[in-house]
């Protein structure tokens, strides 16, 4: 947490206020007056100042420390040999994710730090062994369970004994790592490239699915022997915020800067299709093929479900079995989402600096971050490293895309399947 040095700042700003009142005082400028105006009125503006410097970072306080005291379990999710549903059926399992209720009064907010649960869809890799992972807390196991278990008949679902996090050692003790934080390159309105325009809603024959994880899990099964690759999407449900749920001033949902986006789409569309028939080219609308295309993808987006989401993955390694050509695998690995007219999936920061000889010349810095990150990964944390990295909105039909379970057009052997069907004994069977 940053308090303590919110709280340096806090000191360097009294310690300024004392230095310009000796100051003043060495030049022989009176300042009993002013001075003494402001011990008077400094249990007025010390207590407002102090309130702005620490209010984030004390709701982000609680808060962590109230998911602490919350058991959570990790559920693996073993595929069965055939699949033939499309993502939409992950996209109904999610549903049951967006868990909204928060804090009932401002006790709950500022002293018990109660807020909306945080999921985390898990894509893991262990030495090119492929894991489909759900991380929640406990109470919402049967839940998961019983979804999971609805929409796809034939998986096996299990809680794990022991988390998978821990074969790493504390802090990645005897490993090298390389760990990145992603976000959407523009407004979070724009969606990404989804399931529906790959055409898996449709069900299309198993041959001629083109489903866009299957390039991810390929490129996670690629990995060797002491290799391991932890993504993880944390995922909360968006919701509008006032000061009794932990804001300081109100913040609506996402759905506002949709529709404001599609109207700025519209106007521009309007305004080029001016100008075009003024000089005769054209008509008095001009909108591009991607901009419908955008237009009707934000419109079906504001009918989901949306999740405030984090991204975070790591690669981990012993240093004889490091591979710096897995990092471009990390970097890229939700390239298959990308539409460049709408919206993709890219970098925000990474455990490296860009000019290390002088940004962090002897590498504790980079260090540091990478202890971090895989304790904040142990933890299911996430930790904001600047002002853009804040995550972003995903709805349930882009997150379906980027974490479902497929069929067999993923032929990789190191996809954990189930070896053969099972189904419940017939009810008429003599006991």
């Amino acid at each position: 947490m940053n308090i303590v040095r919110n709280l340096s700042v806090w000191l360097l700003l009294v310690g300024l206020f004392f230095g310009f009142y000796l100051f003043l005082e060495y030049f022989g400028i009176k300042t009993s007056l002013i001075f003494s105006v402001a011990i008077a009125t400094m249990p007025i503006w010390l207590p407002v100042t102090t309130f702005y410097l620490f209010y984030e970072k004390w709701v982000a306080f609680v808060q962590f420390q109230a998911d602490l005291k919350v058991p959570r379990v990790t559920l693996e999710i073993t595929l069965p040999q055939e699949i033939f549903k499309s993502p939409l059926a992950m996209e109904l399992v999610l549903n049951q994710l967006y868990q909204k209720a928060g804090a009932d009064n401002h006790i709950q907010t500022y002293w018990e730090g109660k807020h909306p649960p945080t999921f985390s869809l898990e894509l893991v890799s262990s030495q090119g062994h492929v894991r489909f992972l759900i991380n929640t807390q406990v109470k919402f196991k049967n839940i998961i369970e019983s979804q999971l278990y609805a929409q796809y008949p034939g998986v096996e679902v299990r809680e794990l004994p022991v988390d998978y996090t821990a074969e790493i050692p504390k802090e990645g003790k005897g490993y090298w790592s390389y760990s990145f934080h992603y976000k959407l390159t523009k407004a979070d309105a724009y969606p990404i490239r989804t399931y529906i325009d790959y055409g898996l809603d449709k069900n299309p024959k198993e041959e001629e699915k083109i489903d866009p994880i299957s390039v991810t899990l390929e490129s996670l099964a690629a990995l060797g022997p002491d290799e391991h690759m932890w993504v993880q999407i944390l995922i909360k449900a968006n919701r509008s915020y006032d000061f009794k749920s932990g804001s300081l001033t109100a913040k609506p949902d996402w759905k506002g800067g949709v529709k404001k986006e599609i109207a700025n789409i519209i106007e521009g569309a309007k305004k080029r299709g001016a100008a075009s028939a003024d000089e005769e080219r054209g008509s008095s609308t001009a909108l591009l093929d991607s901009e419908r295309d955008a237009i009707k993808a934000m419109d079906r987006s504001l009918s989901k479900y949306a999740f405030d989401a984090k991204i975070q993955g790591t690669y981990l390694a012993k240093e004889e079995s490091f591979n710096g050509g897995r990092i471009g695998t990390l970097a890229s690995i939700f390239r298959p989402s990308d539409d460049l007219a709408r919206n993709m999936i890219g970098i925000t920061w990474d455990t490296n600096t860009a000019w290390p000889w002088w940004q962090d010349r002897k590498g504790r810095n980079t260090t540091r971050w990478k202890k971090e990150e895989i304790e904040n990964m142990k933890r299911r944390a996430y930790k904001e490293r600047h002002k853009k990295d804040t995550g972003m909105v995903l709805t349930t039909e882009e997150l379906a895309t980027i974490f479902h379970l497929p069929g067999s057009v993923v032929t990789s052997g190191n996809v954990a399947r189930i070896g053969s069907l099972r189904s419940e004994a017939p009810s008429n069977l003599p006991i």
